[in-house]
């Protein structure tokens, strides 16, 4: 009995490098670490951020410890003004607090067909204006990586039903 156990090539990959049997991309089982998580905002944190929530009230918020950093406000979706769904949300990065509104292009909730889904077209608006001394491109791909594990609500229990989140810019 032949037993092929995968190396891993300099590349990182797993295959079956015997049988010159080659990944195309990462294998299935590797994941890239993300440090941001959603979790309920502690008592401590709250009067640490001077956050607008009562202590013990339960707000989550999608939140990278090691580079304090955080991402907190949700989906509004005003249909009696006639206004479309965007999002507004409140990211702490590099010690200063940014007001964030991004347009949506699509918005799917859960059904039995397919999983929740969020299509971010483009960030509309964020004040300071000056990113607060931040790289624009920097800020972008934090603030994308928030987004991807806040999903559609922000909360933890998405993992039955992961959101698919897309981006447009």
């Amino acid at each position: 009995m032949l037993l092929l156990i995968p190396e891993k090539p300099a590349d990182g990959n797993s295959a079956f490098v015997h049988h010159g049997f080659r990944p195309i991309g990462p294998t299935a089982f590797e994941e890239t670490p993300m440090a941001f998580v959603n979790e309920v905002v502690s008592d401590e944190d709250i009067v640490k951020y001077n956050l607008p929530f009562k202590p013990g009230s339960g707000r989550y918020w999608t939140r990278d410890k090691e580079r304090d950093c955080y991402l907190w406000g949700g989906i509004n979706e005003n249909y009696a003004f006639g206004y479309d769904p965007e999002g507004r949300f409140w990211f702490f990065y590099g010690g200063s607090l940014m007001d964030v509104s991004l347009n949506l292009a699509t918005l799917i909730r859960q059904s039995h067909d397919s999983s929740p889904t969020v299509v971010w077209k483009e960030v509309s608006h964020i004040q300071p204006r000056n990113l607060a001394g931040v790289d624009e491109k920097e800020l972008t791909s934090i603030l994308k990586e928030a987004l991807l594990v806040f999903g559609l609500t922000g909360e933890s229990d998405q993992s039955i039903s992961r959101p698919i989140v897309v981006f447009q810019f």
